[in-house]
């Protein structure tokens, strides 16, 4: 067992998640690296700042803006879309290891669904299967200019036969997530989506729980031993059969108790050596930096209020009269601290960035802060918009970015009167 100190714990924390430490070069190859390092990126269709995904690698990389991430990794066959937690893009090299998770029904609420299916419409699992393997890759919209399967479902919605055919056939990985256009999935058999090379490899049975526990330790970095259900999602059974209690006696994941915090946490088995390297890396107070509503980092949300003193809701589905925060609220980073969260949304047609809300934490300064001012900088040029209006009407200009000799901008930024602190 470790016995870390807060300050400690949450250094390791920024350094496992690829918050610090890690100096990813601008734009595509800053994605690749950053994807390649955090193994999985929690996929949500909400497009309000860019979608979630698009959220986690602003974070971490410069140069990226919204819709090209997914769109990176499908192109370059770099992940796969599968059940990770959630939905998720997930590292080409983990499919031998999801793969036995399809095997196990994938998701049981979306496996269940498959006998009701073929007791009301008999066939319609193959149909669909049969027109992907003939047209594909092909969406639900295809499938009804096919007119196949075109039978109203309902479940927790109203929708076609087509689409849920579609869902069991990925669930159960027959088919695959070739591309996406306008975030529309476009099915395709997993044969013809996943390198050959790829579905060669295999992993042992007894591997499985054991791999899948781990990998999940790792992309969160401080996984609580108890609690935080949402963060051990699909692996209740790792939690209750000795699987854990395995890693732990092998030294494959350690026990981490932090001082003041009664709940341990889990960690990969050389965190000792990362803990040293995340103490060199110095975390950057320059420019603040956005969390995504669903970032890795705050997968596990019990534990970070233990850990960071701060207390996140995603408060998206939540009625308006319930919200404290607002409707898509991001959490503000500087250096080693979360320092504050503003609730916004881009106006594309107008160029804006409106800035709703911005709530500071105790003892933070406010968008007073160079380093806040820095962030909204930034997060301008991820939406390659003009101009953040903030909470009292005050706006701040996008400062335009020196490009070398005959490089041309999208636009210009147009003065709208801002001061900065």
């Amino acid at each position: 067992m470790l016995e870390w100190s807060p300050e400690q714990a949450r250094r390791y924390h920024l350094f496992a998640a690829g918050l610090t430490g890690r100096p990813y070069p601008a734009g595509d190859a800053g994605i690749r690296r950053a994807f390649a390092d955090l193994g999985s990126l929690q996929l949500d269709p909400l497009p309000v700042l860019g979608r979630n995904h698009d959220l986690v690698i602003q974070a971490r990389v410069d140069g990226t803006h919204p819709d090209e991430t997914l769109d990176l990794i499908h192109r370059e066959r770099l992940g796969f879309e599968y059940w990770n937690k959630a939905l998720c893009i997930v590292a080409l090299e983990h499919y031998p290891l999801l793969r036995r998770l399809m095997e196990h029904g994938g998701d049981a609420y979306t496996s269940r669904r498959a006998a009701p299916l073929e007791r009301d419409e008999p066939g319609t699992v193959d149909d669909v299967y049969a027109a992907v393997r003939r047209h594909g890759p092909l969406s639900s919209r295809e499938l009804r200019t096919l007119d196949i399967a075109q039978g109203e479902r309902r479940g927790w919605k109203s929708t076609r036969a087509a689409n849920l055919a579609l869902e069991l056939l990925w669930n159960d990985g027959r088919l695959a997530v070739s591309h996406r256009v306008n975030y529309r999935r476009y099915f395709d058999l997993a044969e013809r989506v996943i390198p050959a090379a790829v579905r060669r490899r295999s992993v042992r049975p007894e591997n499985f729980w054991p791999g899948l526990l781990k990998e999940r330790v790792r992309m969160v970095g401080l996984l609580p031993a108890s609690g935080d259900a949402e963060a051990w999602m699909f692996l209740q059974q790792a939690r209750k059969d000795g699987t854990l209690a395995e890693l732990l006696r092998r030294g494959d994941v350690v026990e981490v108790r932090v001082t003041g915090i009664k709940t341990p946490f889990l960690a990969l088995g050389d965190a000792p050596d990362r803990l040293a390297e995340a103490e060199r890396a110095e975390p950057d107070s320059r420019v603040a930096r956005f969390l995504a509503p669903l970032d890795p980092f705050l997968w596990a949300r019990t534990a970070v209020e233990r850990l960071w003193s701060f207390r996140y809701t995603w408060e998206v589905y939540k009625p308006t009269e319930k919200r404290e925060f607002g409707y898509y609220v991001l959490p503000v980073l500087v250096g080693d601290r979360l320092v504050g969260r503003f609730d916004g949304a881009v106006d594309r047609a107008n160029g804006l960035l409106r800035v709703h809300a911005y709530h500071t934490e105790p003892g933070a300064r406010g968008l007073d802060d160079p380093a806040v001012y820095g962030g909204f900088q930034r997060f301008l040029g991820y939406l390659n918009a003009d101009t953040a209006v903030l909470p009292n009407g005050e706006t701040w200009t996008r400062t335009p970015v020196e490009r070398p000799s005959g490089a041309t901008s999208r636009r210009s930024a147009t003065s709208c009167g801002a001061r900065r602190p």
